[in-house]
């Protein structure tokens, strides 16, 4: 007779499981580093050109900006416009959670969906809506320019690119996600049929599925009434992640690398959809070893697809980081002071 495991059991096993991951990522990222020049890595980002490093940054706080402006829209679709201030508190507490939890961005949305509720008074259901609204939107632009980038590479490229059988098959792992993705958008109650022959997967699970997919159509349902609304929070977050193409391009310039805008491109998204994987905090180590991995892929070398990767990643990670940390210390600072004062003030007023 095989033992029912209890709670406690599975949570071990699941947390095994992520140290053996975050363990073998750890080892891919020290391979790199050991078959790797480190000295000529460290001399080429000591040689970068800071014009163009420094347009990547100002282009950094542009993408800040438009993330705002898109939680900004995704709160008219809801039926509530939600303030500036509230907005940027709630991201930036979110991407300081983002980038020290190994959750698939599960620890920030549900940050998030916390402040929601707290700072800007939305129900549970209004919160959920709202991220889960933001999250399909981003996620849909960068599931096509995925899609569209390796299209263009195999197309274009395909006489030199290496491994061209894993762009093949990530093609097709990303064409079966989009069409999941729709199909169980378009018929939520099916994804119970669909895992009731899974027998793994516990019957709580599925039934969260099928809710959290009836909560997903509905959401989009709603802001595809509003046509202007819809399109332009699309065209927006493909813009987002266009930036982030931009960003790293004028990179790879900065270091004097000769590549196109569609390679570097293809390398970025492609190390960002590894990135999300709970492997470690932010995706650290994954999103160095999938760049460097692409860019040998298309005919780079190691060092110049590490250089990329580190200097990139300066920008678009520890910048961000740095920025949330010292927004998070502004304002709770603010808040004390402003308890202080209104303390001081009521207790002058009754002497």
């Amino acid at each position: 007779m095989v033992p029912h495991n209890g709670p406690k059991q599975i949570l071990m096993m699941i947390s095994y499981k992520k140290v053996l991951i975050s363990t073998v990522a750890l080892a891919a990222m020290a391979a790199l580093l050991w078959m790797a020049d480190f000295q000529e890595i460290l001399d080429s980002l000591l040689a970068i050109n800071m014009r163009f490093f420094m347009v990547a940054i100002l282009l950094q706080l542009l993408t800040i900006l438009l993330v705002n402006w898109q939680w900004r829209l995704a709160s008219r679709a809801i039926g509530k416009s939600i303030p500036w201030g509230k907005l940027i508190y709630l991201n930036m507490a979110g991407t300081f959670v983002e980038s020290v939890t190994p959750a698939l961005k599960a620890g920030a949305e549900l940050t998030r969906i916390y402040l929601l509720q707290s700072h800007a008074g939305l129900s549970l259901t209004k919160a959920a809506s709202m991220v889960i609204l933001q999250k399909a939107v981003s996620f849909f632009a960068f599931i096509l320019l995925n899609i569209a980038g390796l299209i263009f590479i195999l197309a274009l490229y395909s006489g030199y690119v290496a491994n061209k059988a894993f762009f093949v098959a990530n093609l097709v792992v990303l064409a079966v996600v989009l069409f999941l993705l729709a199909f169980f958008m378009t018929t939520p109650k099916s994804v119970n049929s669909f895992m009731r022959p899974v027998p793994v997967i516990p019957a709580h699970i599925k039934t969260k599925a099928e809710s959290f997919l009836l909560l997903f159509q509905q959401t989009v349902s709603n802001l595809l009434k509003n046509t202007k609304l819809s399109l332009f929070m699309v065209i927006q977050a493909f813009a987002i992640w266009l930036l982030y193409a931009v960003k790293a391009y004028l990179i790879a310039q900065s270091l004097a690398i000769e590549s196109s805008f569609a390679e570097v491109t293809v390398a970025t998204l492609f190390s960002y959809m590894i990135a999300m994987l709970p492997l470690l905090p932010g995706g650290l180590g994954s999103f160095e070893a999938a760049y460097t991995f692409m860019f040998v892929s298309m005919g780079f070398d190691i060092e110049q697809g590490m250089a990329v990767a580190l200097a990139l990643r300066l920008v678009t990670f520890w910048f961000v980081f740095l920025i949330s940390v010292l927004y998070l210390v502004f304002h709770a600072l603010t808040c004390y002071i402003r308890k202080i004062t209104l303390l001081s003030w009521c207790l002058k007023s009754r002497r």
